[in-house]
């Protein structure tokens, strides 16, 4: 790339070399362009050094020495150029979004957030290249921290910037709405905004929106809150206030707006529920939806302790490096316990005892005796239900009642979150019996959360508030709530059973209304089925898919199988049908079969078939069919050559194939063929690593954004622009 006096001045302001005042240093510039171009990257940074003692204040030299130092990834270097060159350039776009980077990468998603939608609103001709990065590393982080909704916003944004942020973001949105951690609230933007048409405050509105239009977000949410100071509680308002706040990550006053809105007689029932709900989606502890948990340290003194706890029936040995992290953020412990356990509880004995279901508790974790400190146990105390009902079962088998205890953290978790009912299975479950386990550990499931007593109910239980005119609202949120996490033993009836033992109604909104629009990621659940037309139909199934809205699948496939579909599109429909159905099997056999017809569907359809390929390929294994699925997995590779789903099972496959020979000492004849069951879920699972495993997505590299990645540690990790 070549630098001349047309091209966008290096110092960010937006204009030409030549008609920006940078130009006199025009010649000694293009000399440093071409030193980076030649990636004699070092020597450019020492040569702008020497330049920046005569001109300390140049804002092209501080431009490119914060471009080197991100290539070098010289992070600390790079925080005090920011700095300076924002403090000298307090008005500049591109000095601003450096500073946001720095900012995302330190974990302050505020200030990046803040930063880099001033930066968009104050671009003039072309936003800087940098723009992306900052972007994607934000809804990276965002999303890594749970703040799937703010991601989800600013990857929206991100299509109104042109051709090459567009795709950035397809990207980015298509890894959200299947984040593993996020409830189908967080998946779907927010509703509209009620319309301020022939109020008081319309024109000033106006003018808070045109700012939200033009992304000043910041100047838009100080207008709004002035607005709302004079005029009161105004659901338009509040909406444009909460869509600001939200951008801007301020997730405690947009749990706030989302209090008033929820509180507003002007909404109707179906958006006060959804508001109410969010309420406890954006700031659980503070919506009163969390129970407390301890982190504690019981300091051990007899020699003999170690061996009672591998003695401990109610205690199963676990990996130490599940509780690792924890103890890090937490007690700052470099060195690992020497033993960790996990507490499990046996349950549905007399119904299943061959089966030998558990259900797991809490953990501790031992330290042994070190030369400046004693032997110590580390537990986390649940504070609610069956699980803390086993620990005390344990603390008491262990004499730890009359321990000293050291209580470093007190830990908030969201009961509906959990409410999942993790069962560990020891025996092989007969396909006639999984029915009636799935109705056994849903029960088990009702009765947990149904028994735990929430704040926002006053400190009563679910249960206990059946009925109440008080707590009605508060009720059918929670209810919302819960379904939204989807959790794998209910569905849809289960939560209309709900609705009707405790005795409170559940919203059924018209499809031919833009349901979405009203009540966001709530219209999943509440869409009348009994009179939705086909095409919005299998929209709405399309759209469960992609989200993993578990609760819905039965409810739609039976509605699906009932309904007459149109010629033109039968086929997408079938399609659509037998995904779902694949979900909802217990049994593999049926499985199998659903899998080959949606394979053929799908070559109907020309759409690349090859997830259905790898399911079934390890389902034959698991049925013991490891022949047929081998000819079966080798037809499906030279019948579908370009399908990328097979592409990257097979690279996978083959560089695994590579590291083995490699550790034997022996070259690769060939591509060879996997084998053995489970071979594509591990050759997958190997294959997602790479690129995106450093936490920071990069807007030209491989692989798409993974915002669900998981967090790396330190706080040095960047992405460096053409590096890997």
């Amino acid at each position: 790339m070549t630098l001349d006096q047309y091209s966008l001045c290096p110092c960010g302001n937006g204009k030409k070399v030549k008609f920006c005042k940078c130009n006199e240093h025009f010649q000694e510039m293009q000399t440093i362009h071409r030193m980076i171009v030649g990636e004699q990257n070092v020597a450019a940074l020492d040569r702008i050094n020497a330049n920046l003692k005569s001109m300390p204040s140049e804002p092209w030299l501080l431009a490119m020495k914060c471009e080197l130092l991100l290539q070098l990834r010289e992070l600390e270097s790079l925080e005090e150029s920011s700095a300076k060159f924002i403090r000298l350039q307090p008005d500049n776009p591109l000095a601003k979004l450096y500073r946001a980077l720095v900012a995302v990468i330190r974990g302050n998603t505020e200030e990046g957030a803040t930063l880099l939608l001033q930066a968009i609103s104050e671009s003039q001709e072309q936003l800087p290249p940098i723009t992306a990065t900052v972007a994607i590393n934000l809804i990276e982080t965002m999303a890594q921290r749970g703040m799937v909704l703010p991601a989800l916003m600013h990857a929206e944004l991100m299509f109104d910037m042109g051709e090459a942020m567009a795709r950035i973001a397809t990207g980015a949105v298509e890894s959200l709405i299947g984040h593993p951690q996020a409830g189908t609230l967080s998946q779907e933007t927010l509703p509209s905004a009620s319309s301020g048409e022939g109020t008081q405050y319309a024109e000033r509105l106006a003018e808070a929106e045109a700012l939200i239009a033009n992304y000043r977000i910041s100047a838009a949410k100080t207008k709004l809150e002035s607005i709302q100071r004079e005029f009161g509680q105004q659901p338009p308002i509040l909406q444009n206030l909460l869509y600001c706040q939200l951008l801007l990550t301020d997730l405690e006053n947009a749990a706030l707006t989302c209090r008033k809105l929820a509180s507003s007689v002007m909404l109707d029932e179906p958006q006060r529920i959804y508001y109410q709900s969010m309420v406890y989606e954006l700031a659980p502890k503070t919506g009163g939806v969390t129970q407390a948990e301890d982190l504690s340290v019981y300091t051990i003194e007899d020699p003999e302790f170690e061996t009672s706890l591998a003695s401990c029936k109610l205690l199963t040995p676990i990996p130490v490096e599940q509780v690792r992290g924890i103890l890090q953020a937490f007690m700052d412990e470099e060195v690992p316990p020497k033993a960790a356990f996990a507490t499990l509880q046996p349950v549905l004995q007399e119904q299943f005892a061959d089966i030998e279901a558990q259900r797991p508790g809490s953990w501790l974790a031992f330290y042994g005796k070190q030369t400046d400190k004693p032997a110590r146990l580390v537990v986390l105390e649940p504070g609610f239900g069956y699980r803390k009902t086993l620990m005390e079962q344990v603390k008491r088998e262990l004499g730890l009642m009359s321990l000293k205890r050291e209580l470093i953290e007190q830990l908030h978790v969201a009961p509906l979150a959990m409410g999942n009912s993790q069962i560990l299975i020891r025996n092989e479950v007969p396909t006639e019996r999984r029915e009636a386990l799935r109705d056994a550990i849903r029960q088990l499931t009702l009765d947990d959360v149904l028994d735990i007593s929430f704040e926002c109910l006053g400190g009563r239980t679910p249960r206990e508030c059946a009925g109440s005119a008080e707590h009605r609202l508060a009720l059918q949120a929670l209810l919302l709530s819960w379904q939204s996490q989807n959790p794998s033993t209910m569905d849809d009836s289960d939560f209309q059973h709900l609705h009707h033992l405790l005795q409170v109604s559940r919203p059924s909104l018209s499809a031919e209304d833009d349901v979405f629009d009203r009540v966001g990621g709530a219209a999943y659940y509440w869409t009348d089925l009994t009179t939705i037309d086909p095409r919005s139909l299998i929209q709405l199934m399309q759209s469960v898919l992609a989200r993993s809205v578990t609760t819905m699948y039965r409810s739609l496939v039976e509605k699906s199988d009932t309904i007459a579909w149109p010629e033109d599109f039968r086929l997408s429909a079938e399609y659509t049908t037998l995904n779902l159905k694949t979900r909802t099997v217990t049994d593999p056999a049926e499985a199998d079969k659903l899998l080959l017809r949606i394979i053929e569907t799908g070559k109907q359809l020309q759409l690349p078939v090859g997830n259905a390929i790898l399911e079934r390929f390890e389902i034959l294994n698991m049925l013991e069919r490891r022949s047929e699925a081998r000819q079966f997995l080798e037809t499906s590779l030279r019948e579908n050559p370009n399908d990328p789903v097979l592409l990257q099972f097979l690279q996978a496959a083959m560089m695994q194939q590579q590291q083995m020979a490699a550790r034997r000492g022996a070259m690769v004849g060939g591509p060879g063929m996997p084998s053995g069951p489970g071979m594509p879920g591990s050759a997958m699972a190997s294959s997602s690593g790479g690129a995106g495993s450093s936490g920071i997505w990069t807007p030209d590299g491989p692989s798409q954004p993974s915002p669900s990645a998981p967090a790396t540690t330190g706080g040095s990790k960047l992405w460096i622009p053409g590096q890997d």
